[in-house]
Order: structure tokens, then C-alpha cells, then sequence
């Protein structure tokens, strides 16, 4: 595979490099008083170490803001960053399996790489072996239905953190995963995580709230890609429909007027799209059907003006979607 070798090629370099880096600057991880080097996915997991590691840790992340991370191409200067990193953070589940190949060629003997989503799960998973389950499964959301399982992921649907429940368990593992790999800074993560999950507790009160404001029968959800059936079946919305199943591919006008159908039958007000897709279709399915588009966010934070954290996110999320609901 051409990439692969590439990223190997790389990775040769990169070694070369490393040891210099190591001989006149031996000494300078977290053991020696600095702060340690972690890298982080998306924007999304990044917040959420951030929030963890404090000043403690110098957090990286990979797909910059605004990006879409399904199809994202790390560069040389990604690959430098990842081979100084003490821990990787990932969600796993297909959204961001490029940094495998990354950690392959450019990664480092004793290196922690913590896939979040693991042992979760997952909606729409074709087998059920999995070491924890989170105690509350509903029914399948309408387009889980229509087509089996949830566009490409076909080892389940990775958007766990759209559940702050879920996101309070990732916080969890981010905890124990930055105490194991600098164990002098485990009061201070410790205490971070502790205030965090007390912020998310509230987060996910508020959401619930907010959601019951909305009548139950206009409680349903037209996205533009399959990133929302934990937010739904948590906070109780129907996903009668989405845009584009597959990221990797754009969907026939055949399905686009399946969409449309379902939002005059359904009566559903509003169409949501994000700010990492061409909103092009999306609008599309709105005019025809003869509603609104808002603008909501999932797998990214935005690059411009827009909510800087995931708690800042989660919270315009529902208060757009109350607003465009009721």
C-alpha cells in the first residue's frame, strides 16, 4: 500500500531525528519537571483531555478545527508529533482508524494509545461481544431500520460523545490513562477529572431539560450524516432520517428524495447540517420539503466564530435544536 510505505519511510527518518532530539535534550519529558506531550485526535477528544491534563500536559491535536476527521490526511509535521507524544488519545470504531498507520511508522516503543470507545456498545454493531455495556439500550432509531446499520460504520457508530454520559466515561479513561503515564501529576488529574464530571453532570441536565421543553411528537431529528443516534435515544429524539449515510460518498437522488418524503410525512421542521460537510444538500432537502437548515456540530469544534469546547458545543447543539423543534 502506497501510504503505508510512505508513513514507514517516515518513520525511518523520524528515528534518526529522535535520536538527536534525545541526545541534546535528554531529560525533558514530564519526569524532568516539563510538561508532558499528548496528542489527541479530533478537537473534540482533545477538549476533553485538556480539561483532564490542566497545565500538566501540552495536548496536540491532529484534525484541526473545522476538519472532517473520517477522511483526514495526516501530514510529516502530524507523524513529528505523534513520535514525541507520551499518550495517544483516539475514539476508535472507524472515525479516526488513519492514525494507526500513523502510530505504525511514526509511533515509539513504550508509547500509551488509548482508543476511548473501546469495550463500549456500540449502536448498530453486527456483533454483540464487548467487554462493558452502558445500561440503557432503546429500540433502533428509524434509519437504523431502513438500513440495517449506520452508514460505513459497520462495527457500530462511533459518535459516543454526543451522550455526556458516554463522554463522562471517556473523561474516565483519559484519567487513568494520564496518571499511568505520568504518575506525579495524579492528584492534579484526579482533581480535574472530579471538577469536570461535576460540569457534565450539570451539562446533561441541562440538555434533558431542554429537551422536555420540546413536544414529545416533535421530537425528531433529520441530520446531515449518522452522528446522532446517542444523543437521541439519550435525551429522547427519534433519527427518522439522515442526509448522507456515508461520509465517503454522496448519496443518489433517489435516497435524497426518500429524505425529503420523510420530512413532509414526518412533519419534522428543520433540517441540521455541520459545519465540516457541504451544506449543499442539505439545503436542498429543506427547500424541497419546505423547511429550515440549522447548524449544529458533531465530529469537530468549529475553526471560526462558535462554541470552543464540547461542553460549549452540547449546549448550542440543544439550544438550536429546542429552538428549531418546538
Amino acid at each position: 500500500m502506497p501510504v503505508r510505505a510512505l508513513w514507514r519511510a517516515l518513520g525511518v527518518l523520524l528515528t534518526l531525528q529522535l535520536l538527536l532530539f534525545a541526545a541534546g535534550c535528554a531529560g525533558s519529558s514530564g519526569g524532568g519537571g516539563g510538561r508532558i506531550e499528548v496528542a489527541a485526535t479530533t478537537s473534540v477528544v482533545g477538549d476533553l483531555v485538556r480539561q483532564v491534563a490542566g497545565e500538566r500536559a501540552e495536548v496536540f491535536v491532529l484534525v484541526p478545527p473545522g476538519a472532517e476527521p473520517h477522511t483526514f490526511q495526516p501530514t510529516p509535521r502530524d507523524a513529528a508529533r505523534i513520535s514525541r507524544s507520551e499518550v495517544v488519545f483516539k475514539n476508535g470504531l472507524g472515525l479516526d482508524d488513519w492514525v494507526d498507520d500513523l502510530l505504525e511508522s511514526a509511533g515509539r516503543e513504550g508509547q500509551a494509545v488509548v482508543e476511548l470507545s473501546r469495550g463500549l456498545e456500540p449502536i448498530g454493531a453486527e456483533h454483540g461481544h464487548h467487554e462493558e455495556e452502558q445500561g440503557h439500550h432503546a429500540g433502533h432509531t428509524r434509519h437504523e431500520e431502513e438500513h440495517g446499520h449506520h452508514g460505513e460504520h459497520a462495527r457500530g457508530n462511533p459518535h459516543f460523545w454526543l451522550d455526556v454520559r458516554y463522554a463522562m466515561r471517556y473523561v474516565e479513561r483519559i484519567r487513568d490513562a494520564l496518571v499511568r503515564v505520568d504518575p506525579g501529576g495524579e492528584e492534579v488529574y484526579r482533581e480535574n477529572a472530579r471538577a469536570y464530571m461535576e460540569e457534565l453532570g450539570r451539562l446533561d441536565r441541562y440538555i434533558r431539560e431542554r429537551a422536555s421543553s420540546i413536544p414529545e411528537e416533535r421530537r425528531k431529528l433529520v441530520t446531515f450524516h449518522d452522528a446522532f443516534p446517542y444523543f437521541a435515544r439519550a435525551y429522547g429524539f427519534e433519527q427518522v432520517a439522515v442526509v448522507l449515510p456515508n461520509p465517503n460518498a454522496e448519496p443518489g437522488s433517489r435516497e435524497v428524495a426518500r429524505v425529503v418524503r420523510v420530512v413532509r410525512e414526518e412533519g419534522v421542521p428543520a433540517v441540521f447540517t455541520e459545519p465540516q460537510f457541504n451544506s449543499r444538500l442539505a439545503r436542498t432537502v429543506a427547500e424541497e420539503a419546505g423547511v429550515e437548515v440549522y447548524e449544529i456540530y458533531s465530529d469537530t469544534l468549529p475553526a471560526g466564530d462558535g462554541p470552543r469546547s464540547y461542553e460549549a458545543m452540547m449546549r448550542t447543539n440543544i439550544d438550536r435544536i429546542a429552538g428549531a423543534l418546538r
